[in-house]
């Protein structure tokens, strides 16, 4: 996975989608931001087009495959074992964080509403 710098964002929110993208742009330049509306999309898209990205931030609702749905068929593939799952998700609820990790994610973030607040969060949480 050495020299990969790819970043998928999971969301079926265009605003969010932008929002997150802004803010990776700013912070790093180099990596290349790719946006989809829910998972059944992303697992067709990294099957396509290996190898699979560094980082993915995922939403939970989404349609057609939620974000649990997806996190659960992309961890079967031993090739995804490098890449760092992010929730992205506005909920809070500690059920959703258990299962979250339950099912190989690495971290869990409440999505932001101020972006200098979200531009620190990716910082602790992306090593570059």
């Amino acid at each position: 996975m050495k020299g990969n710098n790819r970043v998928l964002l999971i969301d079926d929110d265009r605003d969010d989608q932008q929002f997150l993208q802004e803010a990776l742009n700013e912070l790093f330049p180099n990596m290349e931001c790719i946006s989809l509306s829910n998972g059944s999309m992303a697992l067709d898209f990294i099957k396509r087009n290996p190898p699979p990205p560094r980082y993915i931030f995922l939403d939970l609702n989404m349609p057609f495959l939620n974000g649990f749905e997806f996190l659960k068929e992309f961890k079967k593939d031993s090739e995804n074992s490098e890449t760092t799952v992010y929730i992205y998700s506005t909920s809070s609820n500690a059920k959703d964080r258990e299962k979250a990790k339950s099912l190989g994610a690495d971290d869990y973030i409440t999505k932001f509403s101020d972006f200098h607040s979200l531009k620190n969060k990716l910082k602790t949480v992306i090593s570059s």
